[in-house]
């Protein structure tokens, strides 16, 4: 199925429901029911939409300091951090009650690459 034959299906929907007036509003016309089936289907489309992103992404550089019993103080520096890879697996979308859905995620890696840096001064 193409990208664009995906896309349909929740454009019609997003038409449907701003043509009317007050589809929108406390007491809607149009009552929708998710199923299971329904539920696995977004999460399997949307791992793969999840994954794509993940690989497009350059994760923001951060430092910090740490503290080691009997060693001391030092200071760590990470940057240039990209993913190269990501094997998004099992996922499970759950519907939480009027707060909206959980996306579980298990079975999978992100590969991450970057420079870093660790000093620790011993004098």
């Amino acid at each position: 199925m193409g990208a664009s034959a995906r896309a349909l299906p929740p454009l019609l929907l997003a038409v449907l429901l701003t043509s009317f007036p007050g589809a929108l509003g406390a007491n809607p016309g149009l009552v929708v029911r998710i199923t299971d089936k329904g539920l696995e289907y977004v999460a399997k489309e949307g791992l793969v939409v999840l994954q794509s992103e993940l690989l497009r992404i350059t994760l923001p550089d951060f430092s910090g300091d740490f503290n080691i019993k009997h060693i001391g103080r030092g200071q760590y520096e990470f940057h240039s951090l990209d993913i190269p890879s990501c094997e998004l697996l099992s996922s499970a979308l759950t519907p939480l009650p009027g707060q909206g859905l959980s996306l579980s995620i298990s079975d999978s890696f992100i590969r991450v690459q970057g420079k870093w840096k660790v000093r620790k001064s011993f004098v």
